[in-house]
């Protein structure tokens, strides 16, 4: 399997502080079934500025790490973005990078707030030759709200990501229902694990793709492992034609404190 989401770079954002915090979370993603994995720390989230360079000189320092103990895994660039005004000069300037230097950018958004200027933004992303690829929108609160947002993203030429434990079950069952309603609805196209660490925010992949399987069929699986690959070997990740979806948002207070307490 292919991760194309994670954070397991040492001491750069809220992954792995150490070595021994870096090599567990490795283990558990080789005893996840995964052979391959796009690290993406995050830039602009927060205190987190992760340019390029810092990031390649982080993957040398890992794979050094990878070398030592032996591990039977492959890790490869990449950076979890979130949206801001210098998204593409970034980009041309390779302080942004896309995912294993692929067609493909990880973009997230704040879970409270997507900006005004997504769309265009995605416009100019796919101008300068790169597909957005949207982070967790499951988790992101005008996105659950208002669903037709990420129809219209889709719609328009981007593709997304769901985190596998939202697809699991471990981020509250009424995110479960909405993920599984989206990889349906095919408005979203990978699952990743966005794995920090071995216990608090473990690898659930092969767990995710067990309950696709069981609620969706084998199809659905296939076509989500197929994209994982599309995006680390750069080609074009299969898309189908989007529907749309209800919200499972509640404005009553009470599923409001229930809603927010999930992230």
């Amino acid at each position: 399997m292919i991760d194309i989401h994670n954070h397991v770079l040492i001491g750069v954002d809220d992954g792995p502080q150490t070595e021994e915090e870096a090599v567990l979370l490795l283990k558990q993603a080789i005893d996840n079934g995964i052979t391959d994995i796009i690290a993406t720390p995050h830039h602009y989230s927060g205190d987190f500025v992760n340019p390029g360079s810092k990031i390649l000189e982080k993957m040398d320092e890992l794979n050094h790490i990878i070398s030592y103990h032996q591990l039977d895994i492959n890790v490869h660039p990449g950076q979890e973005i979130r949206m801001n005004g210098n998204f593409v000069k970034e980009l041309k300037s390779r302080a942004g990078i896309p995912l294993n230097q692929s067609q493909y950018v990880l973009v997230e958004f704040s879970f409270n707030e997507v900006p005004s200027y997504a769309c265009p933004m995605f416009y100019d992303i796919q101008m300068s030759g790169y597909t957005p690829l949207i982070a967790h929108p499951e988790r992101c609160k005008p996105i659950i709200k208002d669903p037709d947002k990420l129809h219209e993203y889709v719609e328009k030429g981007a593709v997304a990501q769901i985190t596998a434990g939202s697809v699991v079950g471990e981020l509250g069952e009424n995110l479960k229902e909405t993920s599984l309603k989206m990889i349906e609805a095919h408005l979203v196209h990978l699952i990743a694990s966005d794995a920090h660490h071995a216990e608090l925010r473990p690898f659930m992949l092969k767990e995710a793709y067990d309950v696709v399987e069981k609620e969706l069929g084998s199809i659905y699986v296939e076509d989500l492992k197929y994209n994982a690959e599309a995006v680390l070997l750069g080609k074009e990740v299969k898309v189908k034609k989007p529907s749309k979806i209800e919200t499972h948002y509640k404005s009553s207070k009470k599923r409001k404190k229930k809603f927010l307490g999930l992230f």
